[in-house]
């Protein structure tokens, strides 16, 4: 097994583009992920990691935030979880004139800020930024990188379903103790979590809500068939679920309407950062997740790390045809991916939206290991989904 500080691909883009300019770092993800850990891969002296469930940091913090870092060495500092505190962004600013270096793990304070992805991908090997950059993908053979597909997978696709991607319960192996942490990370996030964001009088209504989302995993999300079943009004419904996205609990991957004829344009499809909320007898949807977080963790490093502008969308028309995801480059259709159980025919709609939106990089995934083939004709790739996952960040 590898060193877990080389499969943490974003540190070098942190130290590269933030630190070595002087500049802050926030890191921005799920609970659980391990920004902590990354964050303090960073520190010269363990003296300055600094976090806010410290009661003495956080009275000197909320009296005078230049004395709460006096002790501090040199080098980087880390301040978690500061966001906790209301007035951290004026406090955070008074330090900046003594610190040129900080770095601050929180959960939403910076929406746009590098955002670490829940789902450890199926990867062999750490990749190295330059086999993760979007260029590798500029021709049309599948693999970026030859590493990918000689070596075995890391994770392979099987333990990641059953397992989930988040790292204590992944390395724990164990799916019993899997489900429980799953369940136990899902408590805290309604009863801590939510209210460090903001007030939520009705945490029963919450919790319904969070029971009524996995079964929904893939499919077009209405706000008025959910505020039915859970018994709240439409705009509370719709405010829940924006806290569980700042909350990295899901998110939402919503319809792509240029350059398609009588496409759907409203309702987006919802996804969860934990496979293992996904009932176990629903082994399509968790795949389908499992490849969704694997592209939206690319979009955002991507994006977050001066490549490009990258976003990630579904196709689909009023008729019914649809595509699972579109990547989409600086507004220019990008990449289309279908998924799929053990369908090895191209799929007619992907090879439809290709045309339509001249995609040159369309592959369609079944659960078939080590399956692999190119059809020339219509230029779909069809592959296995551990074989296409080890190709990503």
């Amino acid at each position: 097994m590898e060193k877990a500080d080389e499969a943490r691909y974003l540190a070098a883009a942190i130290a590269d583009d933030a630190l070595a300019s002087g500049k802050m770092a926030f890191i921005s993800g799920p609970r659980q992920v391990g920004k902590t850990t990354l964050a303090k891969r960073f520190l010269r002296v363990p003296q300055n990691y600094l976090t806010w469930d410290d009661a003495s940091f956080r009275r000197a913090w909320s009296r005078k935030p230049l004395d709460a870092i006096a002790g501090v060495g040199p080098g980087p500092l880390v301040l978690d979880e500061v966001h906790k505190d209301r007035r951290w962004k004026n406090r955070l600013k008074a330090c900046t004139t003594f610190a040129a270096q900080v770095t601050a793990s929180w959960s939403q304070a910076a929406r746009g800020s590098t955002c670490i992805g829940a789902e450890a991908t199926a990867c062999s090997a750490a990749p190295s930024p330059t086999d993760c950059t979007p260029s590798a993908w500029a021709k049309p053979a599948f693999l970026p990188s030859p590493r990918a597909s000689t070596r075995k997978a890391r994770f392979p696709v099987a333990d990641l379903l059953k397992l989930g991607g988040f790292p204590e319960p992944l390395l724990g192996g164990h799916e019993g103790r899997a489900k429980r942490w799953s369940r136990l990370r899902l408590e805290r996030l309604l009863h801590e979590d939510v209210r460090d964001l903001r007030a939520v009088s009705d945490l029963a209504g919450l919790q319904v809500l969070a029971d009524l989302l996995p079964e929904r995993v893939g499919s077009l999300l209405s706000v008025n068939a959910l505020q039915q079943d859970v018994g709240a009004a439409y705009a509370t419904v719709r405010a829940w679920l924006q806290v569980f996205e700042a909350l990295y609990h899901s998110f939402s991957v919503r319809p792509y309407t240029r350059r398609i004829t009588r496409t759907l344009r409203a309702a987006p499809k919802l996804y969860l950062f934990d496979l293992l909320a996904i009932p176990a007898d629903k082994p399509s949807a968790r795949l389908e997740n499992l490849v969704a977080l694997h592209l939206v963790k690319a979009c955002h490093y991507w994006t977050d790390s001066a490549q490009g502008e990258f976003d990630l969308h579904y196709v689909r028309t009023k008729e019914g045809h649809e595509v699972d995801f579109l990547v989409v480059c600086d507004r220019v259709p990008w990449l289309l991916v279908e998924c799929k159980t053990s369908d090895l025919e191209p799929s007619p709609s992907l090879q439809r939206f290709g045309r339509m939106l001249r995609v040159e990089r369309l592959y369609q995934l079944v659960h078939k290991p080590g399956y692999a083939r190119h059809y020339t004709q219509s230029n779909v790739h069809v592959l296995d989904y551990e074989r296409f996952l080890s190709a990503w960040v």
